[in-house]
């Protein structure tokens, strides 16, 4: 039989011995709220990739690394010892399957490795798309269980009340349910017009409090006090900058992750 285009091909680069592990996922998407919040995790916590995913549904180019090297499209597990009471798999790619077979394919299989290493909860850090520039960014969040969402709402994440979360970020929850894992996705507030550190930033915090877990922020908190300078230079620059702040366009608001 021919495989099919979306097939993943995993590749194991080595076992990582874990401890009580949680699965944090980020991907590309609006404001990359949930990838910058993931590598930097990996980042913080000098996380060590243990097994790469390759797909035919990836974006049919490859990727140019400074030194004029090029690779193949990949997404990556991670290991991050935390040295505290829970070890963090981490799962990025560098992009998100261009179709739904692939994005439910990867989606699955990241969580049965997962679940194979020991994880029984799974985050995913994603976009609040207001369309508009806010002083104060808030967090969203929905969750598998009403037990979990609780536990998001004492720590200070709005529940979700309505709409949907597309992308890997939403299937990654959604397919956790159905394998028997808690699942929660966080969504970090933001416009969805530029590259948005503020916005990991708050759903890191609130992942932080959550799990329990100390997680330095200087860096990502350095790059956060760019993007305010940057927000508030192109809010000056606009003849409607005093309508738009807070402002939200009336109908559903859009998720990505």
């Amino acid at each position: 039989m021919e495989s099919r285009q979306e097939e993943i091909a995993p590749r194991n680069l080595f076992e990582p011995k874990v401890k009580s592990p949680i699965l944090i996922c980020g991907l590309p998407g609006s404001g990359y709220v949930g990838k910058l919040a993931v590598d930097h995790l990996v980042a913080s916590f000098k996380g060590k990739p243990f097994e790469e995913f390759y797909s035919g549904s990836f974006p049919p180019h490859a990727n140019v690394d400074e030194g004029g090297i090029g690779r193949a499209i990949r997404g990556e597990l991670y290991h991050c010892e935390t040295g505290q009471r829970n070890d963090l798999l981490v799962f990025t790619a560098d992009a998100q399957p261009t179709t739904s077979e692939g994005e439910y394919e990867l989606s699955e299989m990241v969580l049965r490795g997962a679940m194979k290493r020991g994880a029984t909860t799974v985050f995913s850090l994603a976009a609040y798309i207001t369309e508009g520039f806010t002083a104060e960014q808030r967090v969203f969040g929905a969750a598998t269980s009403q037990e979990l969402l609780s536990e998001l709402t004492e720590n200070g994440v709005r529940a979700m009340k309505e709409g949907g979360i597309s992308g890997m970020n939403g299937i990654i929850i959604g397919m956790a349910g159905l394998l028997g894992l808690d699942g929660a996705c966080l969504l970090g507030e933001t416009s969805g017009y530029l590259v948005d550190p503020v916005a990991s930033q708050v759903v890191l915090e609130a992942l932080s409090k959550i799990l329990k877990l100390d997680i330095d922020l200087t860096a990502l908190k350095d790059r956060a006090s760019e993007a305010k300078e940057l927000i508030g230079k192109i809010q000056g620059m606009s003849d409607e900058g005093a309508d738009t702040r807070g402002a939200v366009r009336s109908g559903q608001p859009g998720y990505i992750g």
